[in-house]
């Protein structure tokens, strides 16, 4: 009986090769995806319908690429195209860091945030997709005559899954926070480029693929160059911008300012100097020695104002994004405790009652929409001291009553009494008691707040109003319905 042959040197390699081709297909395609919801959010928020309109183009286009790819392995010679595929895909992937954000601008701006997702995805990541999905039936058809069908097939998918799990744990754990995206692209473009050499790629037509990374790098850093800081997180694009009036936080997009630090002292006359006026809303003497729970600082505006007022009053932050939270302290001089955790998490779990409760909770404009249910509305209710109040800040763009009214629809299932105010800024507050509230009774208390939220009470008192005018016509948003995150992106698309 003799011992089974040996795979031949070349057998070998072919194997590895085409391995490591389906390898990087599914981990460029993943990383792809990955990185394309972070360059969208500037334009349209991370939200779900853009996340589904990434996933849901990527899918459809790698549909159409299969079955290319399957044709192509068909044909006598078919496999031969597999590293013009993959170098193709390492150029797409290439490109996107210098025309990405334009594309995706260019199609909110002409189709809105809804379709405009859609169509940014299908120029984004669509032909990278369609390639990086062909390739897998033509590594089938390369290994196939080694391996049979049954096992080429298994190899496969086997790497192709595997490098879809490294893409998207790189792009999610690594890219984003720590190499940003540009980086990001150029391993992806990498990866593939690697794959394409390994498979019979000429080096120049290799190098020529991935070429538009360095003037990509290039102009990348000349766009954060005018910023005083500029840090991408797991959770935001943070920026400081800084000119001889004032210093801006921005997240993910210029557009909006979360916080401003005028270098005179003076106010910035938006809504988060009217929020030093909100303790006088509670029960008298609720505020003296009580605590303020902020939800979501940012640059820690809101509660500067307050400080500066009520000086007795002991604020503590809660912010998802510690990168904010080390930009704030080194350029807003922010000076409170700051718990680092999901808004929603963090009250759930906490043990303490506080006399303000204030809520500013946004990602690229949108309020996340699991903030801004009826079920988190009640686990507040539990944490707010008798007598206390909620503020919540709601920013409407375009079409500010289509977002606070149904928020203050599901702030009236949860408290007995809602009151809103306006700010010449043009943002929302909804205000909440647990307790029975009207509006001459408000302006009662704001005629007495003390002298550092006189100002701030003067302008809120004539703003304010029932919630239930605002809540008319409206349902309450739960966990199991919401429609907040396509009223938040409709109301940023009518305000631009």
């Amino acid at each position: 009986m003799s011992a089974a042959a040996a795979p031949a040197p070349g057998a070998r390699r072919e194997r590895l090769a085409t391995g490591f081709a389906a390898f990087a297909a599914g981990w460029s395609v993943m990383a792809l995806e990955m990185l394309d919801g972070r360059l969208m959010a500037p334009a349209f928020g991370q939200t779900i319908h853009q996340w589904g309109a990434i996933i849901g183009t990527a899918l459809t286009f790698m549909a159409a690429g299969y079955a290319l790819g399957g044709r192509l392995g068909a044909r006598p010679g078919g496999a031969r195209a597999l590293p013009l595929l993959l170098g193709a895909a390492a150029l797409l992937a290439s490109l996107t860091p210098w025309i990405g954000r334009a594309i995706a601008t260019t199609a909110e701006a002409a189709l809105g945030p809804l379709a405009g997702a859609v169509g940014a995805s299908m120029l984004l990541i669509g032909p990278p997709a369609f390639l990086l999905a062909a390739a897998s039936p033509l590594c089938v058809a390369r290994l196939a005559p080694l391996s049979g069908a049954s096992r080429a097939s298994g190899l496969v998918s086997a790497c192709q899954a595997a490098g879809s799990i490294g893409g998207t744990f790189f792009a999610a754990f690594v890219a984003i926070p720590y190499l940003g995206l540009t980086g990001g692209y150029a391993l992806a473009a990498l990866v593939a480029a690697a794959a394409a050499l390994a498979t019979g790629l000429r080096p120049l037509h290799a190098l020529l693929a991935l070429a538009p990374l360095l003037p990509g790098a290039w102009a990348e850093r000349e766009r954060m160059r005018p910023f005083a800081a500029y840090v991408e997180t797991p959770y935001n694009t943070v920026m400081v911008w800084r000119d001889r009036h004032a210093t801006m936080l921005m997240l993910n997009t210029t557009r909006v300012a979360q916080s401003v630090l005028r270098h005179d002292g003076g106010e910035t006359g938006s809504y988060w100097e009217l929020l030093a006026a909100v303790p006088a809303l509670a029960r008298p003497g609720l505020v003296e020695g009580g605590s303020a729970l902020f939800l979501g600082v940012a640059g820690g505006a809101a509660i500067t104002a307050t400080q500066r007022a009520w000086p007795a009053l002991r604020p503590f932050g809660v912010e998802i994004d510690p990168g904010v939270t080390a930009l704030a302290r080194a350029h807003f001089a922010l000076d409170i405790p700051v718990a680092h955790d999901d808004a929603r998490r963090f009250v759930a779990k906490d043990g303490g009652r506080h006399a303000v409760i204030v809520v500013d909770l946004y990602a690229t404009g949108q309020i996340p929409a699991h903030v801004a249910t009826v079920e988190f509305f009640r686990a507040l209710a539990s944490r707010l001291a008798p007598g206390g109040v909620v503020a919540m800040n709601v920013f409407g763009a375009g079409d500010p009553d289509s977002i606070a009214g149904p928020l203050a629809a599901s702030l009236r299932e949860a408290f007995p009494a809602v009151l809103a105010a306006r700010s010449a800024s043009g943002n929302t507050l909804l205000l909440a008691w647990n307790e029975p509230m009207d509006v001459a009774a408000a302006e009662a208390r704001l005629r007495a707040a003390p002298e550092g939220a006189r100002s701030a009470a003067r302008r809120l008192a004539p703003t304010l109003e029932d919630g239930a005018r605002l809540a008319a016509g409206h349902g309450p948003l739960t966990d199991e319905r919401s429609d907040m995150e396509i009223r938040a992106a409709r109301a940023l698309a009518l305000g631009r």
